[in-house]
């Protein structure tokens, strides 16, 4: 559960920024057993607007009070447009548990230049004739759900709800694996979440991570002799978003990536000092991280996606003043009040239109349930898994999230992942979501991108990148060895070797397969430029230093300050003020992903 320990936010201003990886010619609910928000309009926002990141006096910042948005932080303006061809952009700092926008579906179906465009997640939104009830322990004989699990002691709920949520994508895709046989390690998602990885193509990211440190010499540091304090780290479904995309994982459940114990004050770190294996290289790889809000409007979609991916994760209150019958059911409710953020994160797996509302401790508006998959072991409500009502108020302000999963030999598996960002949360309280900020700039329709330097002989295939909002379209462009001058990208000489429409339905990370193959060459520069169609927010990694005050276990025992350390590639572009060129960002990274394949 979650345990508060009032931590103080310490801001060390530093940028770091390296402009030599990037060729061109020429000149993301505290699932943390045991808090958050969203940000859904910044028109909603009052008062001084005016900031700075690096400021720990917090009446520098503007703090959204509205109840459904009061995590938001403005910071200072982005950009000073002189055109119209340019909106007006600000610095917006959210709850790490941030909600997905709803979006505008009508406009997005009603489009007629995306008619013939198909979302990359389609296939996520395509079920029809949904039953009225639904286990995806048995869908026709077929079980896409691997066995109840146990946490025991850790703050690891998001991880043992995720690696379910990627394994249930598996399964539902590859028949010729047995449920019986899939377990991924939760160790090594958890691990990889405050310590460096190296090994990132052409090393974009091997300097972007998180680590604990003693920041003031406590004498009570023993936990770092077995560098464990992870274990008591808690998290959300941003940090899974960003690992699993990044490859950093995931990898199967053995050796050295197995919990040796997960009870006991002490065994809990010491038995598991044993390091994981190596961040990359393993035999499956992210491709999606699909995202809707899990509010009772959006119970179709949940459906879908549950039919297509086997299950999603959610966040709930894990409370024991809504939880009934050894954890069997679940309804939270605030009277009114706006839902507090999620401190647990669990499976959703089925459901039931007609699980009567009677079954809870409160009674709900109406029948109706999802079934869960626990983390707390079998013991807990039945066999492990128990319903949460359709009505749940903190799961309606949580996201549901489904992963779109690759195995080699699928068609969408790459050889090659490029990618300049590697988180988009600075994290410092391994407990409470206010504390932990997304970096965004607010809603537009701005343009943006990102250049790379193919390292090798290579076929790109395919992009990707993360939205906030559902229902977005784009029009992206691919060009071949554009001139940089002065920092800037203008495009007046040559074209772009592929222009493509793409959208897509939920919120969260997608791939978007090219129409056509691109063929780069050894040093080949290659701009992915993303024009918006539908406005929306624009996630990106904010170069800098950041380390909070020291985190505590449950028995005092010191875990560590996280300490943030997210350098700048030089290789992130966003339009300029007079809308003519791309401007080189020297303080941050977008979340663009370019996929290749060995020649």
């Amino acid at each position: 559960m979650k345990r508060n320990f009032g931590i103080i936010v310490v801001l060390i201003p530093s940028l770091i920024v390296c402009l030599s990886g990037c060729g061109a010619s020429g000149g993301g609910s505290s699932r943390r057993d045991g808090g958050g928000g969203s940000d859904e309009d910044l028109a909603l926002v009052s008062g001084d607007e005016d900031g700075n990141i690096g400021n720990t006096d917090e009446s520098s910042f503007t703090k959204n009070e509205d109840a459904h948005v009061k995590e938001s932080i403005v910071l200072e303006d982005a950009n000073q447009p002189v055109t119209e061809n340019v909106q007006a952009v600000r610095k917006v700092l959210l709850s790490e548990s941030v909600t997905m926008g709803e979006g505008d579906a009508g406009a997005f179906y009603s489009n007629q230049d995306f008619k013939d465009i198909a979302p990359a997640d389609i296939t996520s939104f395509s079920a029809e004739n949904i039953p009225e009830k639904y286990d995806s322990r048995d869908v026709d004989g077929g079980n896409y759900i691997t066995t109840v699990e146990d946490q025991g002691y850790s703050y690891l709920c998001w991880t043992f709800a995720s690696m379910g949520a990627v394994e249930s994508d598996i399964l539902r895709h590859h028949d010729n694996i047995a449920n019986t046989d899939m377990d991924l390690s939760e160790k090594h998602l958890a691990y990889y979440n405050v310590h460096r990885a190296v090994g990132s193509r052409d090393g974009y990211i091997d300097d972007d991570y998180r680590e604990l440190v003693n920041a003031d010499g406590d004498n009570n540091d023993w936990i770092f002799d077995y560098d464990t304090g992870y274990i008591s780290v808690g998290g959300v479904s941003d940090y899974c978003i960003n690992l699993l995309t990044a490859w950093k994982g995931p990898v199967d459940e053995e050796g050295g990536d197995a919990f040796d114990s997960v009870y006991g004050s002490a065994n809990l770190f010491t038995d598991n000092a044993s390091k994981p294996s190596e961040a990359y290289g393993g035999k499956y790889h992210v491709q999606g991280a699909y995202c809707v809000p899990g509010n009772i409007g959006n119970s179709l979609m949940l459906k879908q996606m549950i039919m297509e991916h086997g299950s999603v994760t959610i966040g709930v209150n894990a409370s024991s003043k809504f939880f009934k019958d050894h954890s069997s059911t679940l309804y939270s409710t605030f009277d009114g009040e706006t839902a507090v953020t999620a401190d647990h994160e669990v499976l959703i797996i089925g459901w039931d239109d007609n699980y009567s509302a009677d079954n809870f401790k409160i009674r709900p508006e109406g029948d109706g349930a999802w079934l869960c998959k626990n983390s707390w072991g079998k013991v807990s409500g039945k066999d492990g898994c128990f319903y949460l009502s359709y009505y749940d108020e903190t799961a309606a302000v949580s996201n549901a999230t489904a992963y779109h999963v690759a195995m080699e030999g699928d068609e969408n598996w790459y050889d090659n992942n490029y990618q300049v960002a590697g988180f988009f949360t600075n994290v410092v309280s391994a407990l409470e979501d206010e504390k932990n900020m997304v970096s965004t700039l607010s809603s537009s329709a701005n343009p943006y991108g990102v250049l790379y330097k193919a390292i090798a002989n290579e076929t790109l295939k395919a992009i990707g990148f993360m939205s906030l909002d559902l229902y977005q379209q784009y029009e992206v462009g691919i060009y071949l060895n554009p001139v940089v001058e002065g920092g800037d990208i203008s495009f007046e000489k040559d074209g772009p070797v592929l222009t493509q429409k793409i959208s897509s339905i939920s919120g969260g990370f997608h791939t978007f397969e090219l129409d056509k193959e691109i063929e780069l060459d050894e040093d080949d520069s290659f701009f992915i430029l993303v024009k918006p169609v539908t406005e929306g927010r624009l996630v990106f990694e904010q170069a800098g230093e950041l380390t909070g005050d020291a985190n505590y276990d449950e028995w005092h025992n010191l875990t560590g300050n996280i300490h943030n350390s997210y350098s700048a590639s030089g290789c992130s572009y966003y339009i300029s003020d007079d809308g003519k060129s791309m401007v080189r960002q020297e303080d941050k990274d977008f979340f663009i992903k370019a996929y290749t394949n060995d020649k």
